[in-house]
């Protein structure tokens, strides 16, 4: 057969590769340990920031609920001060400020969560974030009625119009991610029972 060289076998183990082969063979541990040490090192300051705004979190969490509640004995402390004509408007006022401050809480607390679950796993989730804008707008709609209430009929037109675009702004906010939400638990739901 032309072309055909007996002993190629042979020829194949003595070939020498080109000087760069051995190069690159050398130069790539050093890199790849390089880039392992580095990738550890980084994780491992990753993980002290996020721990770090999780204490902060944490810290916040404990400020506004304790804020929360001393402005909550302040505004009892005046509405016994008032005439009794006022007294419901500020009882109303005091009490929508407290769910108001205690939603707060609640995503500080969420965004804890957050940092807490990606600590431990290393991923995050959006679920906690949809969670935080429906009680976000939730507050914004508590504030709106809170403002609502107290001005009464003292409120301009253009103002009351306004205050309803707001309302139906988070309205539809609230709608939105709520059906975000129950679209991915059965996202989730359907690639569990796979």
């Amino acid at each position: 057969m032309p072309g055909y060289q007996t002993g190629s076998k042979d020829q194949e183990d003595n070939i020498v590769p080109p000087p760069e082969t051995f190069q690159t063979r050398r130069s790539q541990w050093p890199d790849n340990l390089l880039a392992q040490n580095s990738g550890r090192l980084l994780d491992r300051a990753d993980s002290v920031i996020y721990f770090i705004v999780g204490v902060c979190f944490f810290l916040a969490a404990i400020m506004a609920l304790t804020y929360t509640f001393w402005a909550l004995g302040v505004s009892i402390i005046e509405l016994r001060a008032l005439p009794m004509n006022q007294q419901p408007t500020q009882g109303a006022q005091a009490i929508i400020e407290l769910v108001s401050g205690l939603l707060l809480v609640l995503i500080i607390m969420e965004m804890l969560g957050t940092v807490i679950h990606y600590l431990q796993v290393h991923a995050t989730s959006l679920r906690p974030f949809l969670f935080i804008g429906i009680i976000s707008a939730t507050r914004s709609i508590l504030s709106i009625g809170a403002r609502l209430s107290v001005e009464g009929f003292s409120l301009r037109e253009t103002d009351f119009t306004h205050a309803m675009i707001e309302l139906g702004v988070s309205a539809a906010v609230i709608l939105a991610l709520g059906i975000t939400l129950k679209l991915l638990s059965g996202m989730f739901e359907d690639g569990e029972s796979k």
